[in-house]
């Protein structure tokens, strides 16, 4: 192999050696930016979830709100809440977490929790489950 092979073998591999570590760099950041959003989704569903338990039952659970969210006085302030994270969620939530939640918004009951807290999962990647 003569001299002019060699460094052309050298270079292509030096080449290639960059372009790998600069995707590579990319990808990471992209996973990490990800990672960000998904943390930051998951933040937000607790505190509706929260909200929900508190709006399906509110004489049990008024007293840790009173704690937490002291303006919120009634189940109508807390379903009230629960619409402007409804409207918040336009930016971020699936389809089915949106119907689900309007859909508990309107019905209060165990049942569209349950609905809504399954495809908030879903949105987080986390797959279904059986209840």
């Amino acid at each position: 192999m003569n001299t002019a092979n060699w460094i052309s073998l050298i270079a292509g591999l030096g080449i290639g050696t960059v372009l790998t570590a600069m995707i590579q760099h990319l990808l990471k950041l992209k996973e990490v930016s990800h990672q960000s959003q998904r943390q930051d989704l998951e933040k937000r569903y607790r505190v509706v979830i929260l909200l929900m338990y508190v709006a399906f039952d509110f004489e049990l659970n008024k007293a840790s709100l009173n704690i937490n969210r002291p303006d919120l006085k009634n189940q109508k302030a807390v379903l009230e809440e629960l619409e402007a994270e409804w409207t918040n969620m336009l930016l971020f939530a699936s389809k089915s977490t949106l119907d689900n939640l309007h859909t508990f918004i309107q019905t209060p009951n165990k049942d569209n929790l349950h609905k809504t807290a399954l495809s908030m999962r879903k949105d987080l990647g986390r797959g279904s489950i059986e209840l």
